[in-house]
């Protein structure tokens, strides 16, 4: 390296400024491979936690001496208590190196080496962590052996990540018989391992008439759905089974499950409305309306029929979510009567939000309507301010309003009224001619 060389870049960032230690980190990551052998050569007595990560990085520097001087600082420091901790801490690092061309193999094998001497790192984290980690570890765990087949199996069969698990799944699904198959799909609580094994097993015939309907009462949507797809194969009946099982004879658990079985039988509404009566939990009801509406099993006309037969009352939260959930767009009646299930009273500028998303025939309907319900000089100035916004385009409208036979008759109340309060809006001759009827009583 020269002797002369200098660094002249400026390390910081606008008026955050930098130790000495922290321009030092930076300077290992400089494009100048002078510079970054300087930097290594000056902290080669350095065992502070944070340069670790960089040391790592150096190790496959495109200069040797640097990837040099970097392997032998960490041979140094594995003399040092902490070394096993980095390592196991920084891991994903280290595997990265693998797949680098010019990282030091010695080095590698090193770094690998150490980690593998900490088997209580490999049930730590396949227990307790999910993604990149385990399904890495594991993979380097295959790769150079580092546990013995039981213990990994046994390791597996207990992690939390998915991708792990299917390890263990597809181990056992080539080395046990049906029925130990069988018997560890009805013990495990986890969807997945349930659905690969139920899913083997359906493939192989395995699975008897009884097994098929406990797993119709799954509490995983996706294993009722899969046993309701393999009765239906075997041309159960399932109007007797609901003869055996009558409503009146449901406990609350029971009719949640079979709330679930009526929305994928897509029965008789008036029967699934009886089944969630037996629920008797307003919130719980209330999910499966939703579950029943996004799989179009109800439409919303029913739904809002329900609440009104039930006299139920709703938050306005719960009304636009159910907008967002149903297939078809409310219309303006449907919406004006479920904002009479509201409680507590709706605010004005929540009216006004409701009709977002409608035709502009439908917007102006709606806020006609909504004139009588400013209480304050606030609202006056919300609703002026939302017809300049929603109505400035009203001209450009090329086709006549659809409204109802009872809106006609309304608008042709209110509308000239209104129509005196936004003369900008509706002095336009386009605008004229379609409300023209209105306007003048001609409907």
């Amino acid at each position: 390296m020269p002797e002369n060389h200098e660094d002249h870049y400026l390390y910081g960032f606008a008026q955050n400024k930098l130790s000495d230690f922290e321009i030092k980190l930076y300077k290992l990551r400089s494009y100048d491979g002078f510079t970054r052998q300087r930097m290594l050569e000056h902290l080669k007595h350095c065992f502070d936690a944070e340069l670790f990560p960089h040391l790592l990085e150096r190790l496959s520097d495109y200069v040797e001496i640097n990837r040099q001087l970097a392997a032998q600082h960490v041979l140094e420091w594995s003399e040092h208590a902490e070394f096993s901790q980095l390592c196991i801490h920084h891991f994903l690092l280290i595997a990265t190196l693998q797949n680098r061309d010019r990282t030091e193999p010695e080095a590698f094998k090193f770094l690998l080496s150490e980690v593998s001497k900490q088997t209580y790192f490999f049930s730590e984290v396949f227990s307790k962590q999910q993604g990149v980690l385990p399904r890495t570890l594991l993979k380097f765990i295959l790769q150079y052996q580092w546990v013995e087949k039981e213990q990994l199996f046994e390791l597996c069969r207990l992690a939390k990540d998915q991708q792990v698990r299917k390890y263990w799944l597809d181990e056992i699904i080539q080395n046990q018989t049906e029925a130990e198959l069988l018997q560890e799909l009805k013990q495990s609580k986890l969807k997945d391992v349930q659905y690969q094994l139920f899913d083997h097993l359906y493939q192989n015939n395995a699975l008897a008439l009884e097994d098929l309907i406990l797993f119709w009462k799954s509490k995983f949507p996706s294993m009722m759905d899969y046993a309701y797809f393999a009765l239906r194969q075997k041309a159960f009946n399932f109007d007797q089974y609901f003869i055996e099982n009558p409503i009146k004879s449901l406990t609350r658990s029971d009719a949640i499950i079979q709330a679930k079985q009526w929305i994928l039988l897509k029965g008789d509404d008036q029967t699934f409305f009886e089944i969630l009566k037996k629920i008797d939990s307003k919130d719980i009801i209330n999910a499966y309306i939703f579950k029943a509406l996004k799989q179009q099993y109800l439409n919303i006309e029913q739904c809002l029929k329900y609440y009104q037969n039930t006299q139920q009352k709703i938050e306005f939260w719960y009304l636009i979510k159910l907008k967002k959930i149903t297939q078809q767009q409310m219309t303006i009646d449907e919406i004006q009567q479920f904002i009479c299930l509201i409680e507590p009273e709706i605010l004005f500028t929540q009216r006004l939000s409701l009709i977002e998303h409608h035709g502009i025939w439908d917007q102006l309907y709606w806020l006609v309507l909504q004139k009588q319900h400013i209480k304050n000089s606030q609202d006056q100035a919300f609703f002026d301010q939302f017809i300049e916004c929603h109505l400035r385009d009203l001209h450009y409208a090329i086709y006549g309003a659809q409204w109802t036979a009872s809106q006609r008759q309304e608008m042709a109340l209110l509308l000239p009224t209104f129509v005196q309060s936004y003369p900008q809006i509706f002095a336009k001759p386009e605008v004229e001619k379609i409300l023209k009827p209105y306007l003048c009583n001609e409907i």
